[in-house]
């Protein structure tokens, strides 16, 4: 079903100029996490892009996109998965860096800034939302890597 669903979408934005955006949910922190860990069998790209998506979720929340109520109920559905959401058991303090580095260098970035893809609500995403890596570094080291949930 979900083959089905990015047919739909690639074939409206061949491009990727618009609605195909979407798709890249999640991508950006989790292609930096896997290029941190050197493409290792610690953690593959399915995973890698499961913690890009909390992480997405949880940098929406942080920045008031994404209502508290909507973000718990699908961290709910995310703890149920059985799926690692937690940073901590990949990275530390240390790694913060090289994962910036890494966001910086991403395909979708046009300028210093980093793009993200963001959630507003289940179903409805935020295209072409730039942020510092200062304001990403802060983050990771507030709310993701040295917290839990």
């Amino acid at each position: 079903e979900s083959c089905k669903i990015k047919r739909q979408v690639v074939q409206k934005d061949e491009k990727e100029n618009n609605i195909r955006k979407i798709l890249n949910f999640g991508h950006t922190f989790g292609h930096a996490y896997e290029a941190s860990l050197n493409y290792s069998k610690k953690l593959n790209h399915g995973e890698a892009v499961f913690l890009g998506i909390y992480s997405a979720l949880k940098f929406s929340l942080e920045n008031k996109y994404l209502h508290k109520k909507e973000f718990n109920s699908i961290v709910n559905h995310i703890k149920n998965s059985k799926l690692p959401y937690n940073l901590n058991s990949y990275f530390s303090d240390k790694d913060i860096n090289k994962i910036l580095y890494y966001m910086t260098i991403d395909k979708k970035n046009n300028s210093n800034m980093i793009n993200l893809i963001l959630l507003k609500k289940i179903g409805k995403t935020l295209i072409d939302n730039s942020f510092s890596v200062n304001k990403l570094r802060v983050f990771f080291k507030k709310k993701l890597i040295n917290k839990y949930l």
